[in-house]
């Protein structure tokens, strides 16, 4: 998925204009809140709670739906309907056969926004020029879905998987008009590819142990953009 694309075309449209506001914060505060939304539009269908499993088999299923939707629109007339996706826009399966399902927990909707909280709240506590200031848009964490995904749909070898986080941190302007909200991105890939079965020692403790590292990751990353963020 091209996000500048989606990006452009949100910005086009003034989708990000016609948003109710919030009533400001208390000086010197920035709320983070959780949505199902991202930067780009899309949306999950709920705030994810666990992390899922893109197989193979889940891509050949979704490839055939999306050819016979494909199919349907050019023969109705509507070749503009005619899309594509990609293995990591996909929502995944539940894993199974797990007996400790902590390790599997996605945190983003809670724990991570509660955390990110108050990294937020202390860095506004030490910078003055923000210390008068209130807030009426808060910062959003965006998304949050994350799935072990394979890494190539060929091939008859045993599959590699890695951990995909796909995940938005983004405010709106204080201004009410149609710009885009500033950004930061926070999607990521565990640095190595491996099979199923090395995620799944110890109910996949090394799952909970990259996701941690993903969302600490990003937590740095937007306290360090909180002057951008919070630019007009």
């Amino acid at each position: 998925m091209n996000r500048n694309f989606y990006l452009a075309a949100a910005m086009s449209a003034g989708l990000f204009a016609g948003c109710v506001s919030t009533p400001p914060s208390p000086a010197g505060t920035l709320k983070v809140s959780y949505s199902t939304t991202l930067i780009d539009r899309s949306r999950l269908n709920e705030a994810p709670t666990e992390v899922q499993l893109v197989q193979r088999e889940t891509t050949g299923r979704n490839v055939a739906a999306q050819v016979g939707l494909n199919v349907l629109m050019m023969a109705l007339g509507g070749g503009a309907g005619v899309s594509t996706f990609s293995k990591d826009d996909l929502a995944g399966d539940p894993i199974e056969g797990v007996v400790d399902r902590s390790n599997l927990a996605n945190p983003v909707s809670t724990g991570f926004v509660q955390s990110l909280q108050e990294a937020v709240s202390a860095r506004m506590a030490e910078e003055g020029r923000w210390r008068d200031r209130s807030f009426t848009h808060p910062l959003v964490v965006g998304g949050g879905r994350a799935t072990l995904v394979y890494d190539n749909l060929m091939g008859s070898e045993e599959p590699q998987y890695q951990l995909a986080l796909r995940l938005d941190v983004y405010k709106r302007r204080e201004g009410n008009w149609p710009v885009a909200p500033r950004l930061v991105l926070c999607d990521g890939r565990s640095q190595t590819a491996q099979p199923l079965a090395q995620w799944a020692a110890s109910s996949y403790v090394g799952v909970q142990q990259e996701l941690q590292r993903m969302l600490g990751a990003c937590q740095e990353k937007v306290v360090a953009g909180l002057p951008g963020l919070l630019e007009d």
